[in-house]
């Protein structure tokens, strides 16, 4: 049963790292990508209500769930945690194994809470474009 968990780990980690990288890298230039294409055009994009929307869920449930983790399980700054998680030696196995689980938690849970409020948004957005080309 352990050598099921340990094939998956990097995995998911290379997941937690690359979704970490597009939401504090990628979609802010995305979303500054779509607002000026915005303020060119003055015509509300998808994709640039898809990104809004995306981003502001991100950042939401990032810092909602950091504080329910910092009141339930964790006591340290988000700052000791990404530092805990990649220095078994200064903080011992414990910490460190906990810090990895909390911060990729955060990341995944963000992720796809993320990801959920973008499809809704992108499906509301083209039913309403619909149902006003079929009102007019």
């Amino acid at each position: 049963m352990m050598f099921l968990p340990s094939r998956i780990a990097p995995l998911i980690g290379l997941a937690c790292f690359f979704s970490g990288l597009w939401f504090l890298f990628g979609m802010p230039v995305y979303v500054a990508v779509f607002a000026w294409k915005y303020y060119r055009s003055r015509k509300l994009s998808t994709g640039f209500l898809v990104a809004v929307v995306m981003l502001i869920v991100f950042w939401t449930t990032a810092t909602q769930l950091w504080k329910h983790f910092a009141t339930h399980y964790w006591n340290l700054s988000f700052v000791t945690a990404l530092h805990a998680a990649g220095d078994a030696a200064k903080y011992g196995h414990p910490i460190e194994h906990t810090a990895e689980v909390l911060l990729a938690n955060l990341l995944i849970f963000s992720t796809l809470l993320a990801a959920a409020a973008g499809a809704i948004t992108l499906a509301v957005r083209h039913l309403w474009i619909r149902h006003r080309r079929l009102a007019v």
